[in-house]
């Protein structure tokens, strides 16, 4: 995996050791996949899709700004899953949409590449619960940091006056 990626994304330990976490959520195997050969979603796009599952974070109100890391440190592992989940659902959602066709003979219809309404159905889950997530994660964020975790904070008046809170 490790080569797949060099020098296309930017790696570090913790991201290496995500992308098998998001594909065993997603089942995505080549001894589970019945109807492909191998796997579904490659490794770099998983990647890819880590880092867009951040940007979004980072893109929707209030807006922020956390590296994948910090979002770990956070203990935000689920939401960044799921996010993930949904870039990776919306791109595979998008390429059955394109490749879809309806054939037909003889009285037989088939349908080829026809589960956008079945991945659509994902999607609406996934993003409810990911945009409801994401803002009770940055409101959790903010009263953090008005609160001083992470040496931020606001001071109260008394600060201004005394300069410190410590008794002597």
């Amino acid at each position: 995996m490790a080569g797949e990626l060099q020098g296309v994304i930017p790696l570090s330990p913790a991201m290496l050791a995500f992308v098998p976490v998001v594909r065993g959520y997603m089942r995505d195997m080549a001894e589970l996949n019945r109807l492909i050969a191998g796997q579904e979603t490659g490794d770099r796009f998983i990647a890819g899709a880590v880092l867009e599952a951040v940007a979004r974070f980072n893109g929707t109100p209030h807006f922020t700004s956390y590296a994948f890391e910090d979002l770990l440190a956070y203990n935000q592992h689920h939401l960044l899953l799921r996010m993930t989940v949904q870039t990776v659902l919306e791109s595979v959602g998008l390429l059955q949409t394109r490749n879809h066709i309806n054939y037909s003979n003889g009285g037989i219809n088939v349908g080829v590449n026809d589960k956008t309404p079945l991945i659509q159905s994902w999607l609406q889950l996934y993003a409810a619960y990911n945009d409801q997530m994401i803002t009770r994660t940055k409101v959790a964020l903010n009263i953090g940091g008005i609160l001083g975790v992470g040496n931020v904070g606001v001071h109260s008046e008394y600060w201004a006056i005394n300069a410190t809170y410590m008794s002597y």
